[in-house]
């Protein structure tokens, strides 16, 4: 339970994000509604809310890498940027190695399965981006204070973070490489009977 709750806490500064994107947007959607309605952008003030929109939509666009950096440092102890570090070092990797492209070369079957495609086509999303955030910040947590022996000292204590960080998210791509397009679906079918409860 006191796991959770310093989840939620730390996937707080993320959505913190949220109110000036949604802000930057709307306001930018007032000046530019061709931006939203489709249409030539004429003039000084659309000008202006189309820069708006693209600067509030960098965010939207990006809230998975937020989630990645938000809940690796919130979730590290003493709120450590090399937990923040250590996440988005097994984001990059955790996208790279379950995208699409890499994904049907080591396993060309999931080419024929369309919705396995698609799965692997949507990995880089914020439930794979809090997932990469809990490995940075627990590889933080456990292995902060490594010490290894004198010839390879420089990679002791928290340099040895983001290095741990990397092994545990090659482990846990290969196991998502089975169960992601199961997950994937899981998150789909959730979303719809959230969407059909009015």
């Amino acid at each position: 339970m006191k796991y959770l709750q310093k989840l939620g806490k730390a996937l707080m500064l993320p959505v913190a994000c949220l109110p000036i994107s949604g802000i930057l947007m709307g306001i930018g959607y007032l000046l530019a509604p061709a931006t939203m309605q489709g249409g030539d952008i004429k003039g000084v003030a659309a000008l202006i809310g189309l820069f708006l929109v693209k600067a509030g939509g960098a965010l939207i666009d990006n809230m998975a890498i937020l989630f990645v950096i938000g809940v690796g440092v919130g979730m590290s102890q003493d709120n450590d940027g090399t937990g923040g570090l250590a996440a988005l070092a097994s984001w990059l990797m955790l996208t790279t190695l379950l995208s699409t492209g890499f994904v049907t070369t080591i396993m060309p079957s999931v080419a024929d399965n369309a919705n396995a495609t698609l799965a692997f086509d949507k990995i880089a999303n914020p439930f794979i981006g809090i997932l990469a955030g809990i490995i940075g910040a627990s590889c933080y947590n456990r292995f902060k204070g490594t010490k290894l022996p004198d010839w390879l000292a420089f990679f002791s204590g928290k340099r040895s973070v983001a290095i741990i960080a990397g092994v545990v998210s090659i482990v846990v791509a290969v196991i998502l490489l089975f169960i992601w397009p199961l997950v994937f679906a899981g998150l789909i079918t959730l979303g719809e009977g959230i969407a059909k409860m009015g």
